[in-house]
Order: C-alpha cells, then sequence, then structure tokens
C-alpha cells in the first residue's frame, strides 16, 4: 500500500475534512466483484489439430476468484455481455477499494 506523501503536509483539520469528504462519497456500488477477467488460449490435444502447431483455441475468458491458498473458482464467461459485466463488476471493485484505501491513508497515515 503506497502512501500519499502530500497528505503528510496537511493539517489535521484539514486531513479530517478530506476524511468526511471521501466518506461521503464512498458508495458502496450494486454490482462489485473481487475476482479478474482472464483471457486463455488452450491446446485440445488432438493428433492431427492445428493447435500443435501453435494455432491454440480461444480466447476464453474465465471470471477467477481466489479463494484462498491453492483455493480457486473459474466461471466461463461464454458471450460478449457476460465478459462486459464481468468486467464492469471487477472495475467497480478495484474503484471501491481505491476509495478506501484513500481514507484508510487519513486515517492510519
Amino acid at each position: 500500500m503506497a502512501k500519499d506523501h502530500q497528505l503528510q503536509t496537511l493539517s489535521t483539520l484539514a486531513l479530517r475534512k478530506r476524511k468526511l469528504f471521501l466518506l461521503k462519497k464512498l458508495q458502496l456500488p450494486p454490482q462489485l466483484i473481487r475476482a479478474s477477467v482472464v483471457e486463455r488460449f488452450t491446446k485440445c490435444g488432438k493428433p492431427n489439430c492445428r493447435c500443435l502447431q501453435g494455432h491454440l483455441h480461444g480466447p476464453f475468458y474465465y471470471l477467477t476468484q481466489c479463494l484462498g491458498v491453492g483455493r480457486m473458482r473459474k466461471f466461463l464467461l461464454k458471450t460478449p455481455e457476460a465478459q462486459q459485466q464481468a468486467r464492469e463488476a471487477v472495475k467497480a471493485f478495484n474503484e471501491y477499494y481505491d476509495q478506501l484505501h484513500r481514507i484508510l491513508q487519513i486515517s492510519f497515515g
């Protein structure tokens, strides 16, 4: 977590005002997910398939979530709509996390 060095120059009152402003602005988006959208290419293993010469099958898009050490959950995103929804949900989480990170920097320096 990188520190915002500009915060170190602000007064306590200015930091409190900044924190209140950020808290009022912070809203939990209705659709967010802590995950990643992953693009994969694969080989099928058929003996005469062109994928054995490097022309892999794909791209296939997956929504992946880490559930813990060595535990992953993967969902195949079959349609462009599902891919777009997944990207938007991941983006919403990242934006929310960034806002929360700014507030925590003020709170805990």
